[in-house]
């Protein structure tokens, strides 16, 4: 039988802001958090640091919005060992100039934990086109070169010591033209997290294809898929579904799945679960499964009861199977933060309901993360059991809350 978990009191831990100049106002926004339990226990929290735009040379370039690539964005990594309490002060977490030269900016952080604990970030670059101005690589990476003219970068990064030091490199030659994408790919990996399997580590991407005689640029959902995170490749794009959306560079878009979070929906890892924002705009959420370890995919279907404005979520499993998803409730804007509970059926995806809500229903609630940790002891239940009590730990951003810039919030709740 399920366990049937019960939600505690919400606590609000901590409010992350940007620095602010001379005039007292922030600088630039915190963005796109990516959160990890690491195996010591404590947490990891990665996020960008994204400056002011300055006037409007992000439109020539093919940014998708002002603050996205190729805006000068940077990455910074935080701590926590209280379970979210109090964090460290940030850090920079900036590229090896000698193994990757000529990059302007980085963005987009997704955090995989291994098996053997190894940490594994992936993150979008650029080196003066964004998602919409750039086109597929066509040449192989080798440790030194400059990035090839007009492409975007994904950059993979890995560290054995809990983020105290990381191995980097150019990993787009997932991007290079395959069977499943004969003309290349131009990707971002999906802010958040991925995950380990039995097979190896998935992590979400978008894709946008090749420009219309519109100007637009379809977007496309798919997976990143490692055996060990030495090399990558791009499994098959997410299947469409009916309808049609604005294209953030004009004209019309593909419809269909877009950023989206990823977790398995049976425990042994024989079938994964996708819960996707709606290139459409729906107002609700779609899911989609995978029976082959993230490279193909069922065709998504909506869950209205998983109100979403066209928003970033995250999504984590329980100890039981179950799983949770942390997103704007909101169908119309980003803000009314929920924590929606998917119980496991046999039939395959997910039954979701309401959980827990995370924040008032005006209040801004944009891109979040999450991840599961034991209660610590002596709080909510004290010794455990099978399955225990456990901490939920949500990164959140709040559009607009310092002075027109976005913070992140750090919230925890327990469940038992």
């Amino acid at each position: 039988m399920p366990h049937p978990w019960t939600a505690g009191h919400l606590q609000r831990l901590a409010v992350l802001s940007a620095p602010r100049g001379a005039d007292g106002a922030p600088t630039a926004s915190l963005r796109v958090p990516a959160l990890a339990a690491t195996p010591s226990g404590g947490l990891l929290l990665i996020h960008d640091l994204r400056p002011r735009p300055d006037g409007e040379a992000w439109r020539s370039a093919g940014g998708a919005l002002p603050d996205d690539l190729p805006n000068p964005n940077r990455l910074w990594l935080r701590r926590s060992t209280d379970g979210g309490a109090t964090w460290g002060e940030p850090s920079p977490l900036d590229p090896d100039p000698a193994v990757l030269p000529g990059l302007t900016g980085i963005s987009d952080p997704s955090l995989i934990v291994a098996p053997d604990g190894a940490l594994h970030l992936l993150a979008a670059a650029s080196s003066g086109a964004g998602l919409f101005g750039a086109r597929s690589p066509r040449r192989r990476w080798n440790p030194g070169d400059p990035p090839e003219p007009g492409t975007m970068r994904l950059i993979h990064a890995v560290s054995h010591d809990e983020g105290a030091t990381w191995r980097w490199r150019d990993a787009t030659d997932a991007a290079l033209p395959s069977e499943q994408w004969p003309d290349g790919a131009v990707l971002f990996p999906v802010s958040g997290h991925g995950i380990a399997t039995p097979a190896g580590l998935v992590q979400p991407a978008v894709v946008a294809l090749a420009s219309r005689e519109d100007g637009s640029r379809p977007l496309r959902s798919a997976c990143l898929l490692s055996e060990t995170g030495d090399s990558w490749r791009l499994g098959a794009p997410v299947p469409l579904v009916d309808g049609a959306a604005a294209s953030l560079a004009g004209g019309t878009a593909t419809s269909g799945t877009d950023e989206h979070a990823i977790a398995p929906a049976a425990q042994d890892g024989s079938l994964l679960v996708m819960s996707a924002r709606d290139a459409a705009y729906s107002g609700t959420r779609l899911e989609s499964t995978s029976a082959d370890g993230g490279w193909t995919w069922s065709r998504p279907t909506a869950v209205p009861v998983l109100s979403d404005p066209g928003c970033n979520a995250g999504l984590a499993a329980l100890p039981d199977g179950a799983l949770l998803l942390s997103h704007a409730s909101d169908p119309a804007a980003r803000c009314a933060g929920r924590l929606s509970i998917g119980r496991p059926t046999t039939a395959g995806g997910p039954v979701w309901a309401p959980l827990v809500g995370l924040t008032g229903p005006g209040e801004p609630f944009g891109y979040s993360d999450l991840a599961v940790l034991p209660v610590p002891q002596g709080s909510a239940g004290g010794v455990a059991s099978e399955p225990g009590p456990v901490r939920v730990v949500v990164a959140a951003e709040e559009p607009g809350a310092d002075e027109g810039s976005t913070r992140l919030v750090i919230l925890a709740i327990d469940l038992g």
